[in-house]
Formats: C-alpha cells, structure tokens, sequence
C-alpha cells in the first residue's frame, strides 16, 4: 500500500510530528530522555546570537545528546540544518543542559515549578551511572522526514565513510490510510542498517579526543545493553555469590592493592545478585550495595 502524503491529512511538523516523538520517544532508540524542543538560545561571548531552532534535543541513557531534524515532506537540506544543530549542542554542559531542561519542563508540563537542580536531578537519574561534560560535545543526529532526496542519502553515507566518529541516522515517517480508519503512523531506521554507536561527530574536538569520547560513550552503552541480556535471559540465577576478580581488568599494582584489601575482609569481595532489569545490583556480604553493570567481566 502506497503511503499518504503528511501533508494532505493536515499534518504539520511541531503540532503533530514533533509532539509525536516527544510522546513516544522510543522512535529516537532505546531510552531516549527528552531535554527539550524548539530551543533557540544561542549566544556567544562575543555578544553573536544565532535564531536557529532545534526541533528536539534528547539524551541517551549512556550521557550522549540526541540532536533530532524534523521534516514533514522532503527537504535537500535537512543534513546541513542538522549539522549546524549539532555544532551548536556540542557547546552544552550539565548546568546549561540543566536550565534548557528545566524551561522546557516548566513550558509544557502542568505541575508544579521546577527549579534548574531538580532537572540536574533528573538528567543525573537517567543517565546510567557517571558522566561528563565531554560526552555533551559527540551529540548524535536524526534526520526525520518522510523521504530523503539522493542528494541528502549520498552526503550522509559519504560523511558516514568519511568521518569515523561520525553517528548519523536517517528515519523515515509514513502515513498510511485504511479506508474507515483513523491513519496509521509509521517510524522507521532507514540509515544505517547497524546501529553505529561508535561513530560520533565531534564538532571542533580534536580528533584524539573525539575518539576517546566516542569510546566512553560505546562502552558505556554497551554496559549498559549487557545489564539488560543478563537479566532477560536469567544468565545470573537470582541470589547467586559472586566474587570479584579484577586482574587482566585494571592495572596490576590497582587490582593487587584491591586484593590486599579484600584479604583484610574477604565479604568485601564476596556479592549476591540482586536480579531487577532497571537496576540490577550486587549485595556484598560486607554490607554494601552497588549497581551492577557487569558487562566488563571483573565478576565471575
């Protein structure tokens, strides 16, 4: 069945489109938080400004930005838009993400007023375990739009290629109308196949540290990916003992130190799984508990 035009069902780009995504942002990926939309406060120094109006900005669990490009119809452009989007988001920290978050809350959400530390906390609570202000500058962008021209598909495989911190997706959205019913939404990864979590744009960071950035953020997701497989598939019965073994995993004269101690109290090296697919955690005999993110295998 051939997809109807967004634009012949009265369908625009921020009253339907935009609150769309913003409503279901699982379309964005998985555990996407949206920190705001139609932000336009750019400034420098200086005393430039800059009008430009991001449709929606999102963070990952793993601390990553999500620079999202909307497009009702199909515009040659939108990749050059994003770009300069996701130049402007790269100069974000945690404070300022904080205020945009919490501007955004008090704009849309009819409650009570939330202050700039309560939306710090509930970036904090999002995101899973640590995270820095250098992982801001490799935002992610999302191309939207229910079609791309060859011009827009050829640029973004080429950069792709190109750029090996480079992480840009291509998403399409279709309407498609049964005849008596309401018409159904279609969102879809077009671009690319495998999901790139390595390949990060990094506007003015040197590539050195783009690529330690980039690793921080794949690791980080992979962590957190690995928690999740663990629990579906019950790979640690609940209530198991695990012990902890560092070494081949940290520096030997750390991992030998981390020995020493546990030796002093061997609890402290002795921990119950605590199954929960949100947060998973490691009881230790020794009366602690921490989340667990097992991924990197110092448990056994």
């Amino acid at each position: 069945m051939p997809a109807t035009r967004l634009a012949s069902l009265g369908i625009f780009e921020t009253s339907h489109l935009e609150r769309w995504v913003v409503d279901h942002p699982e379309v964005l990926g998985d555990n996407v938080l949206i920190v705001t939309t139609q932000y336009g406060k750019w400034s420098s120094n200086s005393g430039d400004l800059a009008k430009e109006r991001l449709d929606i900005l999102g963070l990952d669990s793993s601390g990553q930005l999500v620079v999202v490009e909307l497009k009702r119809g199909i515009d040659q452009n939108v990749h050059m838009q994003a770009i300069t989007y996701a130049a402007l988001v790269a100069g974000f920290n945690k404070a300022t993400l904080a205020d945009a978050h919490a501007e955004y809350l008090n704009r849309t959400v009819d409650s009570e007023k939330v202050s700039v530390a309560e939306a710090a906390e509930a970036l904090n609570e999002h995101v899973d375990g640590t995270w820095d202000d250098d992982v801001l500058t490799v935002p992610k962008i999302i191309l939207l739009a229910e079609d791309f021209t060859a011009q827009t598909y050829t640029t973004v495989t080429w950069l792709s290629n190109l750029t090996p911190n480079l992480s840009i997706e291509m998403h399409t959205v279709n309407a498609f109308v049964f005849e008596g019913q309401q018409p159904c939404i279609v969102f879809r990864r077009l671009f690319p196949a495998v999901d790139p979590s390595t390949r990060v744009l990094t506007p003015g960071v040197a590539v050195a540290t783009a690529a330690s950035v980039a690793t921080k953020i794949a690791e980080k997701k992979r962590r957190i990916r690995s928690t999740y497989i663990l629990h579906d598939t019950g790979a640690i019965p609940e209530g198991e003992q695990i012990i902890l073994d560092l070494r081949t995993w940290i520096d030997p004269q750390l991992a030998a130190a981390v020995d020493a101690w546990v030796a002093e109290d061997p609890r402290r090296g002795r921990a119950t799984w605590v199954s929960d697919r949100e947060l998973n955690r490691l009881g230790f005999d020794a009366g602690f508990i921490v989340e667990a993110s097992p991924a990197g295998d110092a448990w056994r």
